[in-house]
């Protein structure tokens, strides 16, 4: 199962943590995994481009972004993963959880 976890201080998105497999088919077939790796790698992608103090760790099966700007355009990209992973979640939910913090 894929676990997503976000935290949110003080009305703000700290951070997200993304792990582990969906298992929904085989390797190379999982497209519950090919979507959550899409939007993760998007969303790493963007962080990047902008340059700004986030922390970014990724290993084989996880991933964690941390936020440490004051970036309105960094909430709102978290927003909008954390939204993309809840649509999955509402159709997928038996491979996936996002949860808060």
């Amino acid at each position: 199962m894929i676990r997503a976890v976000f935290e949110v201080k003080d009305e703000r998105y700290v951070s997200l943590d993304v792990r582990g497999h969906a298992l929904s088919n085989e390797y190379g077939k999982d497209l519950i995994c090919a979507s959550v790796s899409s939007i993760m790698f998007g969303f790493m992608n963007a962080l990047d481009a902008l340059e700004l103090e986030v922390d970014i760790r990724q290993t084989e099966n996880r991933i964690t972004v941390i936020d440490r700007s004051d970036s309105d355009t960094v909430q709102n990209y978290f927003e909008l993963v954390i939204m993309q992973l809840k649509t999955i979640e509402v159709s997928y939910g038996d491979f996936i959880k996002v949860e808060r913090k």
